[in-house]
């Protein structure tokens, strides 16, 4: 297990990040640009916990389900230097980073503090690997 990062510090281009895919960002044929946009998008780093082990982070209490409106659906992968190789390739090129940003339910949690429009957004999400719990 890699060390927990203090807030703000910078998550390293080798890791990989994990993206809950939940029910309100799902059109019922592909999750909308809603899984990227925006800034402070909350990831997690797989260096700290297992992708089995964040099913059970990410539906806990406090995580991300808030039934029954949002439920988690899938677990999107992403390692960190790509998505800065995707912002950078950008219509409108944009440095992507991840910054640490523990939180009491999730020591892996992080986050991309960019404001991401839809057309990056939608890059990214189709740069996702795709983890499904049955899959596990």
């Amino acid at each position: 297990m890699a060390e927990v990062l203090e807030k703000g510090h910078p998550v390293a281009a080798e890791e990989d990040v994990l993206r809950a895919l939940t029910s309100d960002t799902w059109d019922g044929t592909r999750f909308s640009s809603q899984t990227f946009k925006g800034a402070n998008t909350s990831v997690s780093r797989l260096a700290i916990y297992s992708v089995r082990q964040h099913w059970r982070i990410f539906r806990r209490s406090g995580g991300v389900e808030r039934p029954p409106k949002r439920t988690l659906l899938k677990i999107g992968q992403i390692n960190v230097a790509r998505m800065a190789d995707i912002g950078a390739a950008h219509d409108v090129p944009v440095d992507l980073t991840v910054e640490s940003d523990p939180l009491d339910w999730n020591d892996a949690h992080a986050i991309i503090p960019q404001d991401i429009k839809r057309g990056l957004a939608n890059k990214l999400r189709d740069a996702l690997d795709i983890h499904s719990e049955s899959a596990r």
